[in-house]
C-alpha cells in the first residue's frame, strides 16, 4: 500500500464527523398492507385472476374507509382488483389509499433526532367509469406537516391525473387506458420539499384533497374527484452537529498521527 497517497484534508475530518449519520424512515405501513389486514379488507377475484375488463357489482366492495387502530387516519383503502377505482393496480403490494372531495388522510410520528425529512410517494387518478368521463378529471391536493405546537410546514401542492394524462377514457373509447397494462400499472412519482424535524417533537403528516366546489339551485357542493396514493416514505437524515472542542482536538491528534505514519513510509 502506498501510504504517501493518503490525503489528510478537511474532507477527511468531515468523513470522520458525519459517518455515524443514518437515514431513517419515520412512517409505518407506507403501502397500506397492514391496514388491509387489520380491517379484513375484502378481496374479489374472477376465476382467480385480478379483475380485467369485466364489471360486476359485488358487495362488500374493497373500497373501504380507513378504520381506527392502524397507523393512518382518514381516507380510504382499496385493493388492486377494485372496480370502483378503475381497475387500478397498487404501486407496491396489493393495496393503495384514496383521498377524495375535501377529505384528509394523515399519520402521526415522532422525530427521533434533529433531521431533514424527505417525503416521496406515488399518485394517480381514478379513470373514467363506463360513459361517465367526468370521473377522470384531475384533482388538486396539498401535503403538510404540522407539529404539536400547530406550526405547519407545506411539503407542496400537487395535481393527480389519470396515468398518461387521458381524462375522458370512457368504456367505449378505443385504447381505454383502464384496460391497458401501462394504464393499470402506471403511477406518477412525487418528491416533496425538505421538512425540518426537531428531536422529540410530534408531527402529523397530512394528504389533503382540494376538490373544487360547484353550485346549483340547491346550494354549494364539493366536486367528486379522487387522488390515489401509494408507497409513501418519509426518510429523515440527521443534521450535522457541531463538534465540541475536545472532539476536534482528538481529531487533530488522530490526523497528526496519520501524517506521521505516512512520512515514515515515504522516508
Amino acid at each position: 500500500m502506498n501510504f504517501k497517497n493518503i490525503p489528510v484534508t478537511a474532507s477527511t475530518v468531515a468523513l470522520l464527523t458525519t459517518a455515524s449519520a443514518t437515514a431513517t424512515n419515520l412512517l409505518v405501513d407506507a403501502s397500506f398492507e397492514q391496514q388491509a389486514v387489520l380491517q379484513n379488507l375484502p378481496s374479489h377475484l374472477v376465476n382467480g385472476q385480478i379483475w380485467g375488463a369485466g364489471w360486476t357489482n359485488i358487495n362488500p366492495s374493497s373500497w373501504q374507509p380507513i378504520q381506527a387502530g392502524g397507523a393512518w387516519t382518514g381516507g380510504v383503502i382499496a385493493r388492486t382488483e377494485e372496480y370502483a377505482a378503475g381497475w387500478k393496480w397498487a404501486k407496491d403490494g396489493g393495496v393503495f389509499a384514496i383521498i377524495k372531495d375535501r377529505g384528509t388522510m394523515s399519520q402521526t410520528f415522532v422525530a427521533t433526532e434533529d433531521s431533514i425529512g424527505k417525503l416521496t410517494w406515488f399518485d394517480a387518478n381514478r379513470p373514467s367509469w363506463k360513459t361517465d368521463t367526468w370521473y377522470g378529471r384531475p384533482n388538486d391536493y396539498s401535503v403538510t406537516v404540522t407539529d404539536s405546537l400547530s406550526n405547519i410546514q407545506t411539503v407542496g401542492q400537487y395535481t393527480s391525473q389519470v396515468f398518461g394524462g387521458l381524462e375522458s377514457n370512457s368504456w367505449i373509447n378505443a385504447g381505454d387506458d383502464r384496460f391497458s397494462l401501462s394504464g393499470k400499472q402506471g403511477w406518477d412519482s412525487r418528491t416533496g420539499n425538505d421538512i425540518v424535524l426537531k428531536a422529540g417533537q410530534t408531527y402529523t403528516l397530512s394528504f389533503n384533497s382540494l376538490s373544487p366546489y360547484w353550485s346549483d339551485a340547491n346550494g354549494q357542493h364539493v366536486d367528486d374527484r379522487t387522488t390515489l396514493l401509494d408507497n409513501i416514505s418519509l426518510v429523515a437524515t440527521p443534521t450535522p452537529v457541531p463538534e465540541s472542542g475536545s472532539t476536534l482536538i482528538l481529531l487533530g491528534l488522530t490526523l497528526t498521527g496519520i501524517a506521521g505514519f505516512r512520512r515514515k513510509f515515504v522516508a
